[in-house]
Parts: structure tokens; C-alpha cells; sequence
């Protein structure tokens, strides 16, 4: 019994291993430019990986790579967060993930999930912001309308892929926010924010931030994003 406790365990581990390892795999080299799939490519410390949806990829969130240490991405700048006519200015930073997936209809689309946050030097308020409700999903802005509730990991939500497309634009949530001890938004979203691709990659936050029903939960954020430990993220 023991013997076969252990042997139980040590496949477990073994498999668990393996699929971390796949999630956070990347292949090396750049994006080959043919196929239609979108092709996702980061550069690194010199270095460039891409993963094509064949395999393990397609459905799968992507960190940073592997033999780049792995983690998140980091997204960090100067961002405003204005409640009840009060602007706090920070420098805020995001962490997360991407994938690409195929819905239901087998159509590609790109899913960004922010895993964690920090917020740094600027207004003293600053040191008294907490922000929660993680993981925040994308969401496709054409859904759901007038209200975009759930934020969920379903690719039947997440951004529609395009081929021609220099920038995507998704709808985030939900989100908690205290300031001071007191909760100023709770599961609210915003509105509209832009992902820029590529070298400098960035995440343009300029929105309200709304409740389920698509009411306003009487606070905004403004502020550029860009990516701070990879030189780009691009899809193509």
C-alpha cells in the first residue's frame, strides 16, 4: 500500500511538473509570419521566442519564458486614479498573462489576464491604495452590451483576433479598489483600454469605472502602461 501510495505521488508530481513547464514553455525564434493563427512573440534580453497555437500553446496562458525566468509580464508608468473629484497620481505596475484560443465558433482570440499589482511612489495617498479582485480578465467590448459582466477565463469573450490589427482594444474586470480604508469600487470595470503591440508593448487606460449594471461607481483611471521586463510582446 505504501508502495503504491508513493508511486501515486510521484506520477502526480511528475505530471504536475510537466504541465508547468509546458505552460510557461515558449519556442525559440521569431514568429514565421505564415498561417492563420495569430503567431505571439516577445523579445527579451536579446533573445526572441514565439508561440504558434500548434500543440500545448493553443488555450494555454503565457508568462514570460521560461529560459527568461519565467513570471509574469510587468506593465508599470504614471497613472491617475480620480474618486469623487479627488485625482491621486501613482506610478502603478500590472502583472499578467496572455493566451490565444480558439472559441466556439473557431475563431482565434487573444485573452489577457492581470494576475497582481503595485502601487508605487507619487501622491502620499499612494501608500494607501489597494487594489484586488485578481485575476482581471479581458473581455471583448462588442459583448454583453449594455452590461459586460462576467469577466471570466472564456475565450468566447476574450478579444477577436486580427490579422491587420496594430492594436487591440478589451474591456477589464473586476476590480476592487480601496483608498484610506474605504472601498471606493467593488467589482466594477472599466471601459475601453488599448493594448499597443511591440517593441515598448503598452496598455492605454483612460476610463470610468462602471458596476455589473453598467453603472458608474463614481471613480476614473488614466495612464500609459509599458512593458518593463521584456523589450516587446507583439501579436502577428
Amino acid at each position: 500500500m505504501k508502495t503504491k501510495l508513493l508511486l501515486t505521488t510521484l506520477f502526480g508530481v511528475a505530471a504536475w511538473s510537466l504541465s508547468s513547464l509546458a505552460m510557461a514553455n515558449w519556442d525559440t525564434g521569431p514568429c514565421s509570419g505564415s498561417g492563420s493563427a495569430p503567431c505571439i512573440e516577445t523579445e527579451i534580453n536579446g533573445n526572441t521566442y514565439h508561440f504558434n497555437g500548434s500543440g500545448g500553446h493553443a488555450g494555454v496562458w503565457h508568462g514570460r519564458p521560461q529560459a527568461e525566468g519565467g513570471g509574469d509580464f510587468s506593465f508599470s508608468g504614471p497613472s491617475s486614479l480620480e474618486c469623487d473629484g479627488t485625482p491621486i497620481d501613482c506610478t502603478l505596475s500590472l502583472t499578467g498573462e496572455v493566451k490565444k484560443c480558439l472559441d466556439s465558433d473557431d475563431n482565434w482570440r487573444i485573452g489577457v489576464r492581470v494576475n497582481a499589482s503595485n502601487v508605487q511612489a507619487g501622491d502620499f495617498a499612494c501608500n494607501f491604495i489597494a487594489l484586488d479582485g485578481f485575476p482581471w480578465y479581458s473581455k471583448d467590448t462588442a459583448i454583453g452590451t449594455p452590461d459586460h459582466c462576467p469577466f471570466e477565463d472564456n475565450c468566447d469573450t476574450f478579444i477577436p483576433y486580427d490579422s491587420t490589427a496594430s492594436s487591440y482594444t478589451a474591456n477589464f474586470g473586476l476590480i476592487d479598489i480601496d483608498v484610506l480604508g474605504s472601498t471606493e469600487v467593488s467589482e466594477g470595470h472599466v471601459h475601453s483600454v488599448v493594448f499597443n503591440p511591440g517593441v515598448g508593448a503598452n496598455f492605454v487606460f483612460a476610463s470610468d469605472f462602471f458596476n455589473c449594471e453598467e453603472g458608474d461607481e463614481g471613480c476614473s483611471v488614466d495612464g500609459t502602461l509599458t512593458l518593463n521586463n521584456g523589450t516587446s510582446l507583439d501579436i502577428n
